[in-house]
């Protein structure tokens, strides 16, 4: 929204796949069950800005007040994006309880006495959110060490042509799935690709009435639009590793009625037919 407030467009699903978000699959092995397909929201949007040729400044602020001031001074050029934040925060949602904990990003349209105006991609185009539920949600910095991000995106330069934009996102895919899992010493292990699709499998067979959190809410439907994306990016180029995409965009939607209808001992296996569909993905972006 704020490219197209600069008067150019792009297609959503274009936008996210150049981004490089649909590549790849992180669990956050904790009690929040938090998967999926997808890899760091900022680095995102840094990659997409910079393949894409634009200006930009992404940063934090201490407090509320002075995040405040600056987007209130930021609103002056048109729409802002602010984020990473908490989408168990954003209560113009009714599933913004079962997101919490998820991360996500908004576009502030305008700032108000006792709320903002933002638009959502999630399909709140246009809708009050309070000022306290607003300043909850952006204070939470999950994992970018930035609070109270801020966006700031400026004019483009030299459009890049199609084939650098096509190397550029297949690179960004590439290394986005040769990233290793990670296992600290202290704090929750985050586990990357197949092995991690089928760590969940795991945890959901070992205790099956275990509360899905997010999942249902939130991870199977953004893990399948983001398939079927990739899956129609690809498509011209690369048609065989479309054809796989396509098949675990199928899987999600499994994933999900099951999810919702009870269905628990589906969940492991459609994980583990959604790993080896992952794994041969990776081998057809080669």
């Amino acid at each position: 929204m704020v490219l197209a407030h600069q008067g150019h467009h792009y297609e959503l699903p274009w936008l996210e796949c150049v981004s490089g978000e649909p590549f790849g699959f992180a669990y956050i092995r904790d009690e929040r069950l938090f998967a999926v397909n997808g890899y760091e929201y900022h680095l995102a949007g840094e990659h997409l800005l910079q393949t894409l040729n634009y200006t930009y400044s992404y940063t934090g602020f201490p407090d509320a007040p002075s995040a405040l001031a600056a987007l209130k001074e930021a609103l002056q050029a048109g729409p802002v994006v602010a984020g990473m934040l908490d989408a168990g925060c954003l209560s113009y949602s009714p599933h913004n309880r079962g997101a919490s904990g998820a991360d996500h990003a908004i576009v502030v349209l305008a700032l108000q006495p006792d709320a903002v105006i933002v638009h959502d991609p999630s399909g709140y185009p246009a809708v009050p959110l309070p000022l306290s539920d607003f300043l909850e949600a952006w204070r939470r910095d999950i994992y970018t060490g930035k609070p109270y991000g801020l966006w700031r995106i400026g004019e483009q330069g030299e459009p890049p042509d199609e084939e650098t934009i096509w190397e550029q996102t297949l690179a960004r895919a590439r290394e986005n799935f040769a990233r290793p899992s990670v296992r600290p010493a202290n704090g929750p292990t985050i586990l990357c690709g197949p092995e991690a699709i089928l760590a969940l499998a795991e945890d959901l067979r070992a205790v099956p009435d275990r509360p899905l959190g997010a999942l249902p809410y939130w991870s199977w439907q953004v893990s399948g639009q983001r398939c079927l994306d990739s899956a129609l990016f690809l498509r011209e180029r690369m048609p065989e590793a479309a054809a796989i995409r396509w098949e675990e965009c199928q899987l999600y939607g499994a994933l999900q009625q099951a999810s919702v209808a009870n269905k628990r001992a589906d969940l492991p296996i459609l994980l583990e037919r959604l790993a080896e569909q992952e794994t041969h993905f990776i081998a057809a972006l080669e």
